[in-house]
């Protein structure tokens, strides 16, 4: 299995305003550095969590439908690894000459609901059969809290303004007060 990100998300969680506000600086000197470390602190508590923060698109990449230890099947279910789901957007399986097959996505209930979200057959339906051994399935999805930076979750948004902060006085360690505010999103393996 391998999970690839296709689309990143159009925007950040945290705005440059939001960021020069915390570090008190008031000039459009460091604007540059400030965006990069937004970006690279939404990424840190992205890694850290195991979610899409704002919506982005992932493709999931498989050989097979059986469980193989990352993605585990539940009966006729199966957990995506990026959570929250917003919507499964694609399924595509390949045949032995590698021809792409596309699959409806309302042929499978989709449970946004459930942490991390799932796909399920419907009554009646069978996963389509891969016809290569390697990568013949892939299923394309979008993850995150939504499109806007207030649909993230306060902690979240204020972990990454830590870690600007941290950033900014050339600290690469999680700041505690970060790693308290991410904890209660971090997913647990069972």
């Amino acid at each position: 299995m391998s999970l690839t990100l296709h689309t990143p998300p159009s925007a950040e969680p945290v705005t440059l305003a939001e960021a020069k506000l915390r570090l008190r600086i008031g000039n459009d000197v460091h604007d540059d550095a400030i965006n990069q470390w937004i970006a690279a602190a939404r990424e840190r508590v992205e890694r850290e969590t195991g979610r899409a923060l704002l919506a982005q698109t992932w493709v999931e990449r498989r050989d097979r439908w059986d469980g193989d230890g990352r993605l585990v099947a539940f009966g006729t279910q199966f957990r995506l690894p990026r959570p929250p789901l917003i919507a499964l957007e694609a399924i595509t399986t390949y045949d032995a000459d590698g021809t792409p097959s596309d699959h409806d996505p309302a042929a499978f209930f989709v449970d946004t609901m459930a942490d991390p979200g799932r796909i399920a057959l419907k009554p009646d339906t069978v996963w389509p059969e891969p016809g290569r051994a390697a990568g013949g399935i892939e299923i394309r999805f979008r993850a995150g809290y939504g499109d806007q930076p207030a649909d993230v979750p306060a902690p979240l948004r204020e972990a990454i303004l830590q870690l600007v902060k941290a950033m900014s006085e050339d600290s690469e360690a999680l700041p505690p007060v970060a790693d308290s505010l991410i904890a209660p999103y971090r997913r647990v393996t069972l």
